[in-house]
């Protein structure tokens, strides 16, 4: 479900956002592949899967790294962030972020998350120099991100909000649409386009921002707009140039666009954001799992990810490859190290590598480890076990750490108990279990039980709509409310 500011002829996004989001992902592999000739670097589709897979895991385990070495915001602990962060939740009619203050000299404020709740980190560098309206835009901004579903994409391509010039290279195209997007939010937040164009200048140029006469400094398009040449530099960035994000906001408050969503904006409604029912509160219902086609479209996408990180390892996904037929990438590896010379060795932890072989310290005794025989057990558990073995795997593990796998978050599909809690690792391996041993049941079955199959009841786990689940536990969560 698109939030009012999204969705209809009204909406707010950049007409051309869809459809540069999905040239985007079309040419993101052929991009890749030709930088990767420039540089001189293999970037090939193993390289792309395993970064996906990394990545989701690496977002996951950020939110542990943020309550071990941040400050989380609250009511009581620097209430100004918390109010700010609070008034713009209740005005967007959107469930508050977990907030958290850390030293970062580059980004002021970026959202991460996969999906609710997500979380907002503001810069202890900056947070002082924004005055209360600008932190408003700057707050809006990355609010406005989370209710247009911006930030699960923004989440994998980079963890702290700065994305490399590679990212901005590839993806450059979505992302600046999607800046230009969120500016419109972070002006109704604040309500001045005063204190939007302060806020960019500040976030810009820190304390300096403060001396800038942006009048002179929004001149600065004109010359821009007349020279094709030096427009081509904003294609390095994943922002546009901060006087064209001026420019566009003037324009956008000359359209009725910008009437009609300020008067929803300042609308009558509650002082406080909407609230997630607690973990227990709430129990799915067949509505809010996932039909036929958008679970095995989910799958597909794995599928595909699966192969190539199966691909990457010189395996191959749906037969072994033989010796006599080529060397694996494992076994050229293994035999460069039976090769080495014994002045080639090497000490890492307790594995000594050289001497044509590999051996393992344990209690002051060195065991030999045929480094032939190392490559030999990798190129099997590849080759042997194959894709019905590995994608189970792919599968458990993900959903165990993450929630959900790489196809089901492009799909809006998250994996949960019957009262939406997170699945403990028993159910999750019993659920992979089945899926491994008995999909030749459970795709038959799929015909008849489209949204519950057989491996959800055995396991009384559920795929659900992220959609579908984040209305329902909000709902639920106002009903039982005082």
């Amino acid at each position: 479900m698109d939030h009012p500011l999204f969705a209809g002829r009204q909406s707010l996004r950049m007409p051309s956002e869809f459809v540069a989001f999905w040239l985007t992902a079309l040419f993101a592999f052929p991009a890749a592949l030709a930088i990767g000739y420039v540089l001189h670097e293999s970037i090939g589709a193993s390289q792309v899967a395993l970064f996906i897979v990394i990545a989701m895991v690496y977002v996951t385990l950020a939110r542990g790294r943020l309550l071990g070495s941040s400050v989380r915001i609250a009511p009581t602990q620097y209430p100004r962030v918390f109010s700010v962060v609070r008034d713009a939740c209740a005005a967007l009619e959107i469930p508050m972020p977990s907030i958290f203050v850390r030293e970062d000299n580059f980004v002021p404020a970026v959202a991460l998350g996969f999906g609710e709740p997500y979380a907002l980190v503001l810069s202890g560098h900056w947070v002082e120099v924004f005055s209360d309206d600008e932190l408003a835009f700057i707050v809006g901004r990355e609010l406005g991100h989370i209710a247009a579903g911006h930030t699960r994409f923004h989440s994998l391509l980079s963890v702290n909000g700065n994305e490399n010039p590679l990212v901005s290279l590839i993806f450059g195209a979505w992302l600046r649409r999607c800046a230009l997007t969120c500016d419109k939010i972070g002006l109704l937040c604040c309500g001045s386009i005063h204190a939007a164009v302060r806020a960019m200048g500040i976030a810009a140029f820190h304390e300096f921002g403060r001396r800038v006469d942006y009048e002179k400094f929004a001149e600065q398009q004109s010359e821009l707009s007349a020279d094709s040449v030096l427009r081509l530099g904003e294609w390095l960035s994943s922002e546009p140039y901060a006087t064209r994000r001026i420019a566009e906001l003037r324009r956008f408050m000359t359209t009725p666009h910008y009437q009609s969503a300020r008067d929803w904006f300042v609308r009558e409604r509650g002082e406080a954001p909407p609230v997630l029912a607690a973990a227990g509160e709430a129990r799915v219902r067949p509505q809010d799992c996932s039909g036929w086609w958008r679970r095995f479209a989910a799958w597909g996408i794995d599928a595909i990810v699966v192969t190539a990180i199966i691909t990457s390892f010189g395996g191959s996904a749906f037969g072994a490859v033989h010796a006599s037929d080529t060397e694996t990438p494992r076994e050229k590896s293994a035999m460069k190290v039976a090769a080495a010379t014994p002045t080639d060795v090497a000490t890492i932890g307790p594995f000594t590598v050289g001497e044509k072989q590999i051996a393992v310290t344990v209690n002051n005794h060195k065991i030999p480890l045929e480094a032939e025989v190392i490559g030999k057990i990798v190129d099997a558990a590849v080759n042997r076990l194959g894709f019905w073995f590995w994608f189970p795997v792919y599968l458990a593990v993900l959903v165990m750490i993450v929630g959900q796998t790489f196809g089901m978050m492009i799909a809006g599909l998250h994996v949960v108990t019957v009262d939406f809690r997170k699945a403990s690792v028993g159910r999750i391996l019993a659920r992979y279990f089945l899926v491994g041993w008995l999909w030749w049941l459970i795709l038959p079955c799929s015909l008849v039980w489209r949204r519950i199959l057989l491996h959800d009841r055995w396991t009384k786990t559920r795929l659900v709509k992220v959609e579908r689940a984040g209305a329902r536990t909000m709902v639920a969560c106002a009903v039982d409310s005082p």
